[in-house]
């Protein structure tokens, strides 16, 4: 009989395992991104970062925020309830020229059944002893969880950013109606804590697993640069403009250390992306978005985004990450924004709700 304390140790060391030799997907949990905007548009925001939501995309991106405070809420399930994706921010200035942001993000399993000591399961057991002897057979008992696993895995982000634009007394020299160019900058700072625990019953005793977790620290920088439009640059009317941005994540990289024996370490690896976003108006008087990123992890990933404004308050969104299609629609109603964005995976597709409040 496989005893069920001993059975989650197995079933931890076998995750440890599998990350340690497949491609390094230490704290995957974190490359999921947030807000169904920009999930919507495929990912491709770190360019765009306009929202409360650039506190994982862009940090410089909080600092262009318009309103003096935002938050975000965010919720996401698998189609088949497997799993669920929660994120939450406030950003708030603090100063003039200070943008403060704060975020929690959570992905978790919870109530993940266990089974052990099951007769009919054993390897040793052949077909004909299964179909001729029913001891040999599953029954309605064994299919009685024995007791459950809980994963869980939650960053909490500080974020910091300015703003530096040029003045637009002095950019108006140029002679050309148009509005200043304006940089930003920001940086994070993250902790990481994951959990593994569970409880189960033993002999008609309650037995409460031993809780294996992981923490870390890291950081991350970001700059984004919103250059003029085209009328400054070569005297066209509404030909829209540009915006560039770059993220770093986990400078240095994040190191996870477990408190098993002998201590285990993890390492997230460095993440560079660089994005380049195009926004015009000349398609009807309505704003359309063009966005293009580019990621480092995993070998090199694209991301592709488009969103066209169909009416003032409704807007369209479709988008291209590593190979899968994305697509999402926004409702603006006065203060609050609602998105939503579907990621069409290989098995299941992934359902994302976002709101954002300004005040």
């Amino acid at each position: 009989m496989i005893k069920l304390k001993n059975l989650a140790l197995i079933t931890f060391c076998f995750l440890i395992v599998l990350s340690a030799s497949a491609e390094n997907y230490t704290g995957d949990f974190l490359t999921n991104g947030i807000g169904a905007r920009a999930l919507g548009l495929g990912g491709a925001y770190v360019s765009i970062a306009d929202d409360a939501t650039a506190t994982y995309w862009n940090p410089a991106g909080i600092a262009g925020v318009p309103q003096k405070y935002q938050v975000c809420m965010m919720h996401a399930t698998r189609r088949s309830g497997l799993g669920a994706f929660s994120y939450v921010s406030g950003i708030g200035k603090i100063l003039p020229q200070l943008t403060l942001g704060l975020s929690w993000i959570r992905a978790g399993i919870d109530d993940i059944p266990i089974y052990y000591d099951v007769p009919a399961f054993d390897p040793e057991i052949s077909a004909d002893q299964r179909k001729n002897n029913p001891k040999y057979r599953p029954r309605e008992e064994d299919f009685i969880p024995s007791g459950y696993l809980n994963d869980s895995e939650n960053a909490f982000v500080l974020s910091l950013a300015t703003r530096v634009a040029v003045s637009q007394s002095w950019w108006d020299n140029f002679g050309r109606d148009s509005i200043a160019p304006e940089f930003l900058f920001g940086v994070n700072v993250k902790g990481i804590f994951q959990n593994f625990n569970g409880v189960g019953e033993l002999d008609e005793v309650t037995s409460v697993f031993s809780t294996y977790g992981s923490r870390g620290y890291g950081f991350d920088a970001g700059m984004l640069a919103r250059l003029p439009d085209m009328n400054a640059l070569f005297g066209l009317e509404n030909a829209g403009g540009f915006a560039f941005g770059v993220n770093l994540q986990d400078i240095s990289q994040t190191t996870l250390t477990w408190n098993t024996v002998p201590t285990l370490k993890e390492s997230i690896p460095a993440n560079f992306n660089i994005g380049l976003a195009y926004f015009t108006k000349l398609f009807f008087s309505r704003e359309l978005i063009l966005s293009y990123q580019w990621q480092e992890r995993y070998g090199g990933q694209t991301h592709l985004g488009i969103e066209y404004q169909l009416s003032p308050p409704l807007a369209l969104r479709i988008g291209y990450r590593d190979a899968r299609l994305t697509s999402g629609i926004g409702i603006q109603l006065k203060q609050f924004r609602l998105d939503y964005a579907l990621l069409i995976g290989d098995l299941v597709s992934t359902h994302f709700l976002s709101v954002l409040w300004n005040f």
